[in-house]
């Protein structure tokens, strides 16, 4: 029988709100597109983003600006382009455990 780790979140009420609220803002197809675009290709401006991903510029950009609020995602200007690349790597993780997982 396999181990299961016990998590005890539930009594820290402040951290169960972070990860809750992370969870609720990358669940979206198109923030989880942008996040799996950014680990792939690293550093990327607002225009590759929202063609790659298929969405228009604008919506793309609110959705940079939630990942960018979380500390997701970090922003670079550099003269009128904005280039975005993933700030916190542990999302990685999270994606990669969520990619994986035979049950869900």
């Amino acid at each position: 029988m396999e181990t299961i780790e016990v998590l005890t979140i539930r009594k820290d009420k402040e951290k169960l709100r972070r990860i809750a609220n992370l969870m609720k803002t990358i669940g979206h197809p198109a923030r989880l597109a942008i996040i799996d675009l950014l680990l792939e290709k690293g550093r990327l401006p607002v225009k590759e983003i929202h063609e790659s991903i298929e969405i228009s510029q604008s919506n793309a950009s609110q959705h940079l600006k939630a990942l960018e609020n979380l500390d997701v995602l970090r922003s670079e200007r550099e003269g009128k382009n904005i280039f975005y690349r993933i700030h916190k790597m542990p999302v990685k993780t999270l994606l990669e455990c969520v990619n994986h997982c035979d049950e869900c």
